[in-house]
């Protein structure tokens, strides 16, 4: 159960690279060939996402770690929660630091596939399963482990988003991500032989390829910029 658990989830991220390559977006962060408008609104739903999923990390963790179920899996997210926490800040660092307002950041909405992954967040977090959040964690680090420094790479080529070398801490950040945090999640994970729980992991992973890839999707089709920061 556990081997074959593992590899559908496996499939599951690789297929949310295949996905999130397929978005215009995305190569274009990939390549270096972003303008600063792709590049600003992607973080701007980076902002939005990463600053639900933090207090619904440790949520999920606190619960778990209530009722003693799972308890190895319960202290992975207890400290995935730890590790994402601040990255929402890194976010607003990095737009403030290309010249947009961080609270018109803040006050923005997020596009309707960040809404309903973060309404997802909210739902894992106090349904009986909050173990699916392992889903999500093991499918954005594997995303991170696969594309986080190629953009990183890309955008400094290029250097076609003026003072992008400012503005990089929430990608960098995720770089550091990389394979070792895909292989502890992928150790704890085959141990875990709750057919609830495997589902909820899974469920979790599919809703995550697919409101990503639209989150990007949805970029792609954005002309519009945050605020500028005004002087002074």
């Amino acid at each position: 159960m556990g081997a074959t658990f593992l590899d559908v989830l496996h499939a599951e991220a690789a297929a949310m690279v295949v996905a999130v390559r397929q978005t215009r977006s995305a190569r274009s962060l990939l390549d270096g060939s972003a303008g600063i408008a792709t590049y600003a609104n992607t973080l701007r739903e980076a902002y939005h996402y990463q600053h639900a999923l933090q207090p619904a990390l440790a949520l999920a963790a606190e619960r778990m770690l209530d009722h003693g179920r799972h308890m190895p899996l319960a202290l992975v997210l207890q400290e995935k929660a730890r590790e994402v926490a601040g990255l929402d800040l890194r976010v607003l660092d990095d737009l403030e630091a290309l010249g947009f307002s961080r609270a018109d950041v803040v006050t923005s909405v997020p596009v309707p596939p960040t809404q309903a992954w973060i309404a997802w967040f909210g739902f894992l977090g106090r349904s009986d399963h909050p173990a699916g959040f392992l889903g999500i964690a093991y499918l954005l680090e594997y995303l991170a482990a696969t594309c986080a420094g190629t953009a990183v790479d890309g955008l400094l080529r290029t250097a076609r988003i003026a003072g992008i070398r400012r503005a990089l801490s929430f990608l960098r950040n995720r770089v550091e991500a990389r394979e070792g945090h895909v292989r502890t999640l992928a150790t704890a994970l085959p141990a875990l032989d709750d057919p609830a729980e495997i589902d909820a992991i899974l469920t979790s992973a599919r809703v995550t390829r697919t409101l990503y890839a639209g989150m990007l999707r949805a970029v792609d089709g954005m002309s519009a910029m945050p605020a500028r920061r005004t002087a002074g």
